[in-house]
């Protein structure tokens, strides 16, 4: 696995791309988080920018994933396997 994209809708002060790149690859090897949430599908109520986000990552071939805090989403992920 690969992380190809990262998109961060935080200020680095709060969480470095490495942080969130960290909680991803610890979520796919059964590590959780219990600040954040990991998830494949697309959350409910998702702004634009996020959903054009995930649609672009799909047309090129990535595979995507959301971190969420709380109900928020804070970043996209795109990667290959």
């Amino acid at each position: 696995m690969k992380v190809l994209d990262i998109f961060s809708w935080l200020p680095a002060k709060e969480i470095s791309l490495e942080q969130l790149e960290q909680i991803f690859i610890d979520y796919k090897f059964g590590i959780y988080n219990s600040e954040y949430i990991v998830l494949s599908e697309l959350p409910n109520n998702v702004s634009e920018d996020i959903l054009t986000c995930k649609n672009e990552l799909l047309k090129e071939g990535k595979k995507v994933t959301f971190i969420l805090k709380g109900e928020k989403v804070i970043a996209v992920i795109g990667y290959q396997e």
